[in-house]
């Protein structure tokens, strides 16, 4: 005989309902969201946000007001204690300083909207705020759930290749600039935005493939992850290095402290090779080959494939049957000698780029970041407590144009915040960050499959120094934060 729903469950079932429409929304919706094709691309991607995270909160709110009512009934009703920690507490202020920030701004609904600059405005992060902690209660999905996100970037990656090819088969660049069309790729926008999607999305498919149990899912997931590595080759934005090394010196005691993994990782390599040849030798994509610069340039070569390819080798063949003779102690003498040396070749390659820094470094990133120092020194003691507002940084650049186009936001996520949210908002975007480094040591996450989600927020630390906040992926890492929250 089946029991008739109690009022608790109907809210148990609302709340999770909510949660998957944000899962489902952030990973599948807001990245294939278009609208006029590129010409209002971050208009388009925070409505995509708002479309996918109003429904999910008045589905959670109804949820939580009935469930209140439901407990005034209830006279001798057991109190739980809340389950706050450091994370929630972190991201709470930080909603509460982006719209006081807002509020005091000299253009309250420009800041609040965000129309100023990239659509990144207190709405938006109100919203993903709200999301995060939805989802971090009551997402209840399964490991299938990510086949239909595997699916959706599947078309996503396909796109980018195509456009590489000079191929437009939907039209979504029609009315662009011709000299643009290479820097719009995809459904994701310019080739910085796809860096930082690949950042954030790509490390969680290597660790389900790295994990996957039965043949199938390795397949599926080998399959879109060489589409992936294809788009990290084809969006020859050098900021997407940053995101992978960070992600590297976190992921590899993960890898290294077992054989198959080692083995996948070895399947990957070589196949990041195959991709590279093809990339740099295929006429269809003659247009990238030309436009490759820096890093690019060394990577599209038959050397640096062959390097990849011997790598992919050594990892599939060599490395696993040597894994299984030094034993357990050997082994994590080397993960900890490979991180050491990984640790100063980043302080290292660091100190060089700081000696060829200069206006021009980084596609005048440098003269943005020079100038953004220079703005906040002039700032009042308010604007450098509370910042100027979100989004507010078009109207202190004073006509700023970087290749021709104006400048809206600082390329720099750390001192977007700092500029738009002042010292305490600065304070807490680094206090997110520090508290997740530190729960990764503590929590031995380098040791289980919670690491799919903290890998990803590592790469957009990463790739986040060279870019600003857009409503897409920063979509994505409040999903990444939740996941993991609730791992």
């Amino acid at each position: 005989m089946k029991t008739k729903p109690t009022t608790d469950s109907w809210n148990t079932i609302l709340k999770r309902y909510s949660a998957s429409i944000l899962f489902f929304g952030i990973s599948i919706f807001i990245p294939l969201f278009m609208e006029n094709g590129y010409l209002n691309l971050t208009e388009a991607k925070a409505h995509a946000l708002y479309l996918t995270v109003i429904p999910a909160v008045m589905l959670s709110g109804i949820a939580s007001f009935t469930q209140i009512i439901n407990l005034r009934g209830k006279k001798h009703e057991a109190h739980r204690k809340a389950d706050i920690n450091g994370l929630d507490c972190i991201l709470a202020c930080f909603a509460v300083t982006i719209l006081f920030s807002a509020l005091f701004s000299r253009n309250t609904a420009e800041a609040f909207w965000g129309n100023a600059g990239w659509s990144v405005g207190a709405a938006t992060m109100l919203c993903l705020v709200a999301a995060y902690f939805i989802l971090s209660r009551h997402y209840a999905g399964t490991a299938n759930a990510w086949f239909f996100v595997l699916a959706a970037n599947t078309v996503i990656f396909l796109l980018a290749i195509f456009h590489s090819m000079g191929l437009d088969i939907l039209g979504l660049h029609a009315n662009i600039v011709p000299r643009q069309f290479y820097l719009y790729v995809s459904t994701v926008g310019n080739v910085n935005w796809l860096s930082g999607y690949l950042c954030l999305i790509l490390p969680a498919f290597f660790v389900f493939f790295l994990m996957a149990t039965d043949q199938m899912t390795v397949i599926l997931y080998g399959c879109v992850l060489t589409l992936g590595m294809m788009n990290v080759l084809l969006c020859l934005s050098e900021s997407i290095f940053a995101g992978i090394w960070i992600c590297a010196f976190f992921a590899l005691p993960f890898i290294l402290r077992d054989s198959k993994r080692i083995r996948r990782l070895g399947i990957l390599l070589f196949s990041f090779g195959i991709c590279t040849l093809l990339v740099a030798y295929l006429p269809l994509f003659a247009e990238k080959q030309r436009r490759a610069r820096g890093l690019f340039s060394i990577l599209l070569d038959w050397k640096a494939a062959f390097l990849f390819c011997i790598a992919g080798c050594l990892c599939f063949f060599v490395l696993p049957a040597l894994w299984d003779k030094i034993g357990k102690k050997a082994v994590e003498k080397i993960i900890i000698s490979t991180e050491i040396l990984m640790a100063v070749s980043s302080v290292v390659a660091i100190c060089i780029l700081i000696r060829s820094y200069d206006n021009s470094w980084g596609n005048n990133r440098g003269q943005i970041w020079n100038t953004s120092i220079e703005i906040f020194r002039n700032f009042s003691l308010k604007e450098k407590l509370i910042g100027v507002g979100p989004e507010m940084l078009r109207f202190y650049y004073d006509g700023m144009t970087s290749h021709s186009l104006l400048v809206l936001t600082s390329h720099n996520e750390w001192l977007q915040w700092l500029l738009t949210t002042g010292i305490w908002g600065g304070i807490l975007w680094a206090a997110l960050f520090l508290w997740l480094i530190i729960s990764y040591f503590r929590s031995h996450c380098r040791e289980h499959g919670k690491i799919a989600f903290f890998l990803p927020l590592m790469a957009y630390l990463g790739q986040a120094m060279l870019n600003s906040p857009n409503a897409m992926n920063i979509s994505l890492l409040c999903l990444f934060l939740a996941l993991y929250r609730k791992n």
